[in-house]
């Protein structure tokens, strides 16, 4: 029963089996499928080996020797094997082998080889046609200069698959953009174009290209192009994405120049300043721009269609017509002439036709027409100043000309031209490239003649300096020059030369030093005769002091107080003339120190105190509380200012009050002030009209006031001099017969805050700093050198020394010891 049953199978099976002989490889039986299959029939394919109908290229155990020692090699004793055979009629068989090893006893010898068949040439033919064509899509898709990739239906456009051009045109690998979403790659501001682009192609629209930027691995953004197209996935029962994109940027900045060209023309031609106008050939304007009606005070609509010669100045309207006629004939023209407002008002206009051609035909004219009524204006301006200037060059004393970077002379005024020895007209037919020559007087080249032009290019533009010119006869003269480059419009083009003949200034600065030399030697004899004057003066004031020690009647003492007073008086005028002399000479130096300025004060009104108690006059002081007490300046000086005034004072007042006032003036900085003193007085006063001779060496008002207050008139020469020495300035306020105000101030530091000097600390106590009290007293074992030259001094000084009981010894020159 069981071989029958294997009989139906074998025959009925839609496989095709055969049996193979282990010994020789023979087929000894083929069922009815396994015919079909090769196109044999069973006869013929017994006298056929198994291995003679596999195509020749098959790798397979087809000798019978190899065939046992192969199966038993398998696990189970079988295998699946995919082979090419050969058909009857040559043809191609794909065939799916299941070889079984048979044994008729499980522990028996190998009996035969069962072949179990199955045809699968159409669905290898399916497969290579599915592989050819996986193939082609490939190349295609890696060697396509554009993007291809599949894109998933989920909101993201998520990529699926990304062709290999993406490396080169976006920098990312396939790999590295396969699984990220699509709309993270697109610039934010083309994001939502690109959403709606997506949802339009889904509702079935019309699917047409899409520009937007596509984000590059190096974070710029590339211009990109795609279209794309809604597939259905056999395979996935889903839809997807085609997506066909490429490089936009040569597009992109090919319609950005033309967007931006068709911007530029539009605003060359909306925005011009120019009135701009486009007329066919019949003269019919056909465009205008803003400008037009601006300048012609007619609307766009009044233009539009009307003539061009409307607006033109009828005086112009042939000569116009002329330049357009020759414009439509291909000829540009350039021209001005006059346009006439809608108010009526005249505008002066700069014109240009230029011809429009099309394919080398003229169709039409562009007028631009510019406004140049102002550049007229300016340049009559111009003109007019240009005259004045040329009236103001010929008419300066001074010598003008320029000479250009070759050395050439430009221009010259006729000071210059005569100067030089030209007359009139001579200059003009004189060889402007002869230079004119100059020597200098001092520096690196003196005494050498050189141009102007070697001269300026050495030492470049400089302050004014002397020189010498020479005139066309050769004769030569003193000059005072300046060189200073000439520029137009930034570029260097030449010098201009101002010079003036100094020739006769040379030899009054020549006198004015003689003079001035004379005035320091009569300033430095005086300095010196006053001197030695003072030096015997010394000894005759000395001298009566002693004689008034003695004992002496009445008459005696009067004779000698007479001399005391006689000898004061000189030795004052002594020295005034000492001081003057020394600050004319410019010998006056100053010493500044810490000023208890109270303290001057007090010393200057007790100093005072016994004339103005004898004229029973009122003599007071008053210091602003805003001034600090101590101030540095030069004590000396200031005493001698405050000496002068107050002395003045108490001389020319009879009755009343003298008032010294101390204020603030003014304050610099923190660290400097100026303080203003100001002397008043109840005393006879001063002409106005000759307060401007106060200040002035030797002057007295009237002689009647010298004979009456006596005098040398250098008090108040001394004091404004003194005054301007410390920095400040001096004057007068009076009327005649109500007294005067004399003020001036002086520019003074204020102290650090340093501690007092030892100096300072020994006027304050009294005693020197740091010493204690002794029971000796103050000039007590005290030996004095006397060095004096002067043997009446000499003589004085040893007598008041021995009145003081006090050692001393002498030594009869000046010279050092």
């Amino acid at each position: 029963m069981s071989d029958l049953i294997f009989e139906q199978v074998y025959l009925r099976s839609s496989s095709g089996i055969a049996m193979i002989s282990l010994q020789d490889g023979m087929m000894t039986r083929c069922n009815p499928v396994l015919c079909r299959m090769f196109g044999y029939t069973e006869q013929e394919l017994r006298g056929l080996r198994y291995g003679e109908l596999m195509m020749p290229d098959e790798n397979c155990a087809s000798d019978p020797s190899s065939i046992l020692p192969f199966m038993l090699a398998q696990p189970g004793e079988e295998c699946y094997k995919e082979k090419r055979f050969t058909r009857k009629d040559g043809g191609l068989l794909w065939a799916q082998l299941h070889l079984i090893l048979i044994r008729e006893q499980p522990e028996g010898e190998p009996h035969c080889l069962v072949v179990e068949m199955t045809d699968i040439t159409n669905r290898k033919q399916a497969e290579e046609k599915l592989r050819e064509s996986e193939r082609n899509y490939r190349l295609i898709s890696e060697n396509s200069l554009d993007f291809i990739s599949r894109n998933a239906v989920d909101g993201f456009a998520t990529y699926l698959y990304a062709s290999s051009i993406c490396l080169p045109m976006y920098g990312y690998t396939p790999e590295e953009m396969t699984g990220t979403r699509a709309l993270d790659y697109i610039h934010p501001d083309d994001l939502g174009m690109v959403k709606n682009y997506l949802k339009d192609c889904m509702r079935g629209k019309e699917n047409l290209p899409i520009l937007f930027r596509f984000l590059c691995k190096d974070g710029t953004y590339m211009w990109t192009e795609t279209t794309i197209r809604h597939v259905y996935s056999e395979d996935k029962q889903n839809y997807e994405i085609i997506a066909v994109s490429r490089d936009a940027r040569n597009r992109k900045q090919y319609e950005m120049k033309l967007e931006e060209s068709q911007t530029r023309y539009k605003s060359l031609f909306e925005y011009n300043p120019s009135a701009i106008s486009v007329m066919d050939l019949l003269g019919r304007t056909l465009s205008v721009n803003s400008s037009m009606e601006y300048m012609t005070g007619y609307a766009r609509s009044d233009l539009l269609m009307s003539h061009f010669t409307e607006v033109i100045d009828s005086d112009e309207l042939d000569y116009v017509s002329e330049r357009f006629r020759r414009s439509a004939g291909g000829i540009a023209q350039t021209f001005e002439s006059r346009i006439v407002h809608r108010d009526g008002h005249i505008v002066e206009a700069s014109m240009i036709f230029v011809p429009i051609l099309v394919d080398g035909d003229v169709v039409g004219v562009f007028s631009i027409t510019s406004d140049i009524t102002e550049h007229k204006r300016h340049l009559n301006q111009i003109e007019k100043l240009s005259y004045e200037h040329a009236l103001i060059l010929n008419s300066v004393s001074e010598g003008i000309f320029g000479i250009d970077m070759e050395g050439r002379t430009m221009f010259i005024n006729p000071a210059a031209a005569d100067l030089l020895g030209y007359g009139p007209g001579e200059w003009t037919g004189r060889s402007q490239d002869d230079p004119i020559q100059l020597m200098r007087l001092s520096g690196e080249y003196a005494g050498e003649q050189m141009s102007l032009l070697r001269m300026f290019s050495e030492s470049g533009m400089h302050d004014e300096r002397e020189g010498v010119f020479w005139r066309q006869d050769g004769s030569s003269f003193l000059v005072n020059y300046r060189m200073s480059p000439l520029y137009d419009k930034g570029i260097r083009k030449g010098t201009v030369v101002v010079f003036r003949d100094i020739t006769e200034e040379k030899e009054i600065r020549r006198a004015k030093e003689s003079a001035e030399q004379a005035d320091r030697a009569k300033s430095e004899f005086l300095a010196i005769i006053s001197h030695e004057l003072r030096t015997p003066m010394n000894g005759i004031i000395g001298m009566t002091d002693l004689l008034k020690d003695t004992e002496l009647d009445e008459e005696q003492r009067g004779y000698a107080e007479i001399i005391s007073q006689s000898g004061e008086s000189l030795l004052h005028i002594l020295n005034e003339v000492l001081d003057f002399s020394k600050i004319e000479a410019g010998m006056m130096t100053l010493e500044l120190k810490e000023v208890d300025l109270r303290g001057v004060l007090q010393g200057v009104s007790d100093l005072f105190y016994p004339k103005v108690a004898d004229k029973r006059l009122n003599l007071s002081y008053d210091m602003d509380p805003e001034l600090p007490e101590t101030l540095i300046t030069d004590e000396a000086r200031l005493r001698q200012i405050l000496v002068n005034l107050v002395g003045n004072a108490v001389k020319f007042t009879n009755s009343g009050s003298i008032d010294i006032e101390v204020k603030l003036g003014a304050v610099r900085n923190p660290s400097r002030i100026i303080v203003l003193f100001t002397v008043k007085d109840t005393g006879i006063g001063i002409p106005e009209d000759r307060q401007g001779q106060l200040f002035q060496s030797f002057t007295q008002l009237h002689p009647s006031i010298n004979r009456k207050y006596g005098g040398t008139g250098l008090g108040l020469a001394i004091s404004k001099k003194l005054a301007e020495l410390l920095g400040g300035t001096i004057g007068v306020d009076s009327r005649e017969g109500e007294g005067s105000s004399f003020y001036f101030t002086v520019e003074a530091l204020i102290p650090g805050g340093a501690a007092p000097s030892e100096e300072e600390a020994e006027e304050e106590t009294g005693e020197p700093h740091g010493s204690e009290s002794s029971d000796e007293g103050r000039y007590g074992h005290l030996s004095i050198l006397i060095a004096e030259d002067h043997p009446v001094n000499r003589y004085l000084m040893k007598t008041f020394l021995q009145k003081g009981d006090i050692l001393r010894m002498s030594r009869r020159t000046g010279n050092r010891l």
